[in-house]
């Protein structure tokens, strides 16, 4: 069978499932398949059709022998994390969220529970060090199967003690301590605490064989082994002269501000991933003469989780087609703030640009389990627990997860297809192809 991948923007093919049934799914732009020219077992136009691991049959739409880009703006809840795939199979990793939602998604794509199947991960970055974008890579780090070659970061690490802020030491209107190697760490309090994951973060970079490199504008393009593609970095911008970066205000405002940017190019397609950038940060991007320039991308990452702490300046220099906000429900911030969808909206480029929002493309459902309450108490009887907490074990026990709000966007260079699954039929809310426009 023949590697291809599907160049129509959906398509159904059809297998009979575990219980034997007759069963369908439907497959999206740059999906992966092993085709046949051997007629299937319902004959006519069908032929057999492997996707991923599943035989099954199909009339073969447009096929191609080019992966595109594949990107996965993944759900993490209140956290970052996406991940893209490049024309040559290069693997790129953009923060990774909290806890292990990023390795969840890792295993499922490369099956990584069958088999001795592995994976490489060609390049990892890391925004900024704020727990709810590091904490989920700590586990991908460490996991037998995944092998990670190069992790770039902005410089900023988070201290328990030593320096005059928690971020390093201030002085004037600069953060000077900055680093790039593991070994500028050697002998400092690294923040470990609560609601800090920078030690674990350290320690299991160290126990990798990863190369660890801070990266700001003045490197220009980053070369990711993928002659398709440039990613150019866009910020943070240091001092040429120490290396040492502008202080925002306060400590979270200076790490988000910071944030390890990139533009990421393919064809005539470009996509700004832009961390947790703040209103302080974006001005600092914009401010060099061509920074409005570096930003224009058809695909935004948008940044700080739709806070309504953002840049209208910032908005209208990328001018997106497709944005997609990384934001969760637990715990609330608010985001995405009305104001940011409204203003990202005006923003926007073409005649219908496409606003994401992983939090609302999830999908929860009522189970409404009589068991709930008392599955909640902790093995209390119910009348051991209160009524008001009756209920909050009730609604945290009912509400089930079913769908992820994973964002799926892909690009041959031409032409862009955006996707979220919804429930009914488990099929498609798909666009495309969008044309860039310039």
């Amino acid at each position: 069978m023949a590697r291809r991948f599907v160049k129509k923007r959906t398509h159904r093919f059809r297998f009979t499932n575990e219980a034997g049934e007759s069963s369908s799914y439907v497959l999206i732009f740059g999906d992966e398949v092993s085709t046949s020219t051997v007629p299937a077992p319902s004959g006519g136009s069908y032929r057999s059709v492997r996707y991923r691991g599943r035989l099954g049959e199909w009339v073969p739409p447009p096929l191609s022998t080019q992966r595109p880009t594949e990107m996965y703006f993944l759900d993490v809840g209140q956290g970052d994390a996406a991940f893209i795939v490049t024309p040559n199979d290069t693997k790129i990793l953009v923060d990774g969220g909290l806890q292990e939602i990023a390795l969840g998604f890792l295993i499922w794509k490369y099956r990584l529970d069958v088999g001795s199947n592995q994976v490489v991960i060609d390049h990892l970055f890391l925004s900024h060090a704020d727990k709810d974008h590091v904490e989920g890579l700590i586990p991908v780090l460490r996991h037998p199967r995944i092998t990670v070659r190069n992790i770039y970061h902005n410089g900023i690490g988070l201290f328990d003690s030593g320096f005059n802020t928690k971020i390093g030491q201030r002085s004037g209107g600069r953060l000077t301590t900055v680093h790039s190697s593991t070994h500028d760490l050697h002998n400092l309090d690294l923040a470990s605490g609560r609601g800090a994951a920078f030690a674990k973060w350290i320690t299991a970079v160290r126990a990798t064989n990863a190369h660890y490199e801070r990266l700001d504008r003045s490197r220009g393009v980053l070369d990711v082994g993928d002659p398709d593609i440039q990613v150019e970095i866009t910020g943070p911008i240091h001092d040429p002269s120490d290396g040492s970066l502008p202080w925002m205000r306060d400590v979270a405002h200076t790490i988000n501000g910071n944030s390890l940017t990139f533009r990421y190019t393919h064809g005539n397609v470009r996509a700004f991933f832009s961390g947790d950038l703040n209103i302080e940060g974006s001005a600092a991007l914009l401010a060099p003469p061509d920074g409005p320039l570096n930003v224009n991308a058809h695909i935004l990452k948008a940044p700080h989780h739709g806070s309504h702490e953002f840049s209208e300046e910032l908005f209208a220099a990328v001018h997106p087609m497709i944005t997609v906000i990384s934001s969760g429900e637990v715990p609330d911030h608010g985001h995405p703030r009305a104001n940011f969808l409204g203003t990202i909206g005006r923003s926007g480029r073409g005649p219908e640009p496409l606003v994401f929002s992983t939090e609302l493309a999830a999908l929860f459902v009522d189970t409404h389990d009589p068991e709930a309450v008392a599955a909640a108490g902790s093995g209390d009887s119910l009348d051991s627990i209160t009524f008001a907490e009756a209920q909050a074990a009730e609604a945290h026990q009912r509400f089930k997860k079913v769908l992820p709000g994973i964002i799926n966007v892909r690009t041959d260079g031409e032409a862009m297809y955006a996707f979220r699954r919804v429930q009914q039929g488990y099929q498609w809310e798909s666009y495309g192809p969008i044309h860039p426009v310039v």
